[in-house]
């Protein structure tokens, strides 16, 4: 499938490139125009939905894939992207061919023209219906174990009146069985009776053997005459290994099960309290392919990230290097139309390089970790601002180092991560007002296993209500006229910052500067380190 409805030879790339990595990725992706219509609908969609790239190009997603009681919201939330407001991601539902309804978890971008206006959102999405409904599985069970604790707590812990005490056993959704000493059955509560099939009035006076595989029969009457003549008052049943009960109809089913034993007229009577763990086993399965499939998603993006920009770096280096050959040589023969197109070509194959270069610096911060070690953030900053020495001179500025800790960190992400935020100091400068960055260290006595990071401006600043979309990926503020860049700064520097176990924010006032805060571990335990890859 081919990138319909967006240009790409501008840029002289082959569209064939960007249809081998549309149909071998295994997110969901969508680019919508300025007006919410469908230009792109990748094979992954199709194959979810059912629906070819023909039957929605040009329409609404809303009019044919969302249900009817999320089409305002969905809208609402485009109107949202339209305008420039990007949140993290949102959630919701589409409806395919067949009728299924499939839960999708969507991340957001936009391309914007010269005067920063949208214009394509990109929507990347994951299908979460299977994590969905096992995580609502999982939480009905710890509800139900939950209950059951409840009801063991007050047999165990309240001398009740017998009917009251049978009310509760027979209320309990778990299997409660007792046994005597020759492992008769004596009672079969109604949560037993759901669990095995039986009636009471079946198994009261059988043997116990009827509930269990044959080859766990004599193993199982070995145990409870172990039991009968330890010491402790209960144990948990399985600890030996994963332990099975066995229907009326002959299946097997999973189960957990403690049992409690207690002197009745001179005898031992052995009580279970037994759960059939099918459903848990069953939801535990399906959230760890749910998760499995989520990390192969994240690990194919990240391949996608690496190829794209390893292998389109080469189509823009011919474009590059013909386009000033063509300048060099017949620049002087071509109209002035023909020199505007020129430069306008050499432009953007410039600023797709520096994209490219970016993107593939974010996709290394996981991909291409160091492990880490011990830092003195003091000499990382002076090497940085050897590295912007000639960006300092150009604009006048001044970037004064203050006290500094020394922590446990990977050098080259460190060094990246003062080199996106002094080199972001200096480049949002107000016009005629020369840069004055500071970095510091803020008192952080509460928390000596943590400390606090500044890097301050009095550049043009923000409003801070924009402060979750500028750590996005390809988020600009402003248009490419007005300051140049990528906007994976400040992604680039967030991912750093997670990768280390700490947390970024900022605050701004527009016009009066930003000032960033970055927290992070002063050690780092082996369990959070990385290995490289």
């Amino acid at each position: 499938m081919a990138l319909r409805g967006i240009n790409l030879t501008t840029i002289g790339l082959q569209s064939n490139l960007f249809d081998t990595l549309l149909e071998t990725i295994a997110a969901l992706v969508v680019v919508f125009d300025s007006k919410g219509r469908v230009v792109l609908f990748n094979d992954a969609c199709q194959q979810l939905t059912g629906y070819d790239f023909d039957e929605v190009q040009g329409r609404h997603i809303w009019d044919l894939l969302v249900p009817v009681e999320e089409r305002q919201g969905v809208i609402d939330t485009f109107d949202e992207l339209r305008a420039g407001h990007f949140p993290n991601r949102h959630e919701n539902d589409w409806v395919t061919r067949q009728g299924e309804r499939r839960t999708l978890d969507w991340s957001n971008s936009a391309v914007l023209d010269d005067d920063g206006q949208v214009q394509y959102v990109v929507a990347t999405g994951v299908d979460i219906t299977e994590r969905r409904d096992a995580e609502a599985r999982q939480r009905e069970l710890i509800r139900a174990e939950a209950a059951r604790k409840a009801a063991e707590a007050v047999r165990d812990s309240a001398r009740v009146a017998e009917d009251a005490f049978s009310g509760i056993v027979d209320l309990c959704a778990d299997a409660i069985i007792s046994i005597d000493q020759n492992q008769t059955i004596s009672l079969f509560n109604q949560g037993a009776e759901e669990i095995f099939g039986y009636t009471a009035d079946e198994v009261v006076g059988q043997p116990l053997g009827i509930l269990l595989p044959e080859d766990a029969r004599p193993p199982h009457a070995a145990h409870v005459d172990e039991f009968a003549d330890a010491k402790k008052p209960s144990r948990r049943m399985g600890e030996r290994g994963q332990i099975y009960g066995m229907r009326k109809n002959g299946k097997l089913f999973p189960a957990e099960a403690s049992i409690s034993k207690q002197r009745v007229n001179g005898d031992w009577l052995f009580t279970a309290v037994l759960r059939d763990v099918t459903e848990e086993r069953r939801a535990r399965e399906e959230l760890k392919r749910a998760n499995t499939e989520l990390e192969r998603s994240n690990s194919d993006l990240e391949h996608f990230a690496a190829v794209a920009s390893h292998d389109l770096q080469e189509p823009l280096r011919k474009i590059q290097a013909f386009g000033e050959r063509l300048e060099s040589r017949f620049g002087d023969l071509l109209p002035e139309r023909g020199q505007d197109y020129l430069s306008r070509m050499q432009n953007a194959a410039g600023r797709m390089s520096n994209l490219i270069d970016d993107l593939l610096a974010f996709s290394r911060v996981t991909t291409r970790a160091r492990p880490f070690e011990p830092l003195d953030l003091t000499k990382i900053v002076e090497r940085v601002l050897s590295d912007l020495v000639v960006r300092i001179e150009r604009t006048g500025g001044e970037v004064n180092i203050g006290t500094l800790p020394q922590i446990d960190a990977d050098p080259t992400q460190m060094h990246l991560l003062f080199q996106n935020l002094i080199g972001n100091a200096l480049k949002f400068h107000r016009e005629g007002v020369p840069p004055v960055v500071e970095v510091g260290m803020e008192d952080n006595d509460d928390d000596s296993d943590r400390c606090t990071i500044f890097v301050q401006d009095n550049g043009a600043g923000f409003d801070e209500k924009y402060l979750d979309r500028i750590f996005d990926v390809f988020q600009r503020l402003h248009g490419r006229g007005v300051y140049e860049g990528t906007g994976m700064g400040l992604a680039i520097v967030r991912k750093i910052v997670e990768r280390h176990g700490g947390s970024v924010t900022a605050t701004s006032t527009p016009g009066e500067g930003s000032r960033f805060l970055i927290t992070l571990p002063v050690e780092q335990s082996q369990s959070t380190e990385e290995a490289p890859s």
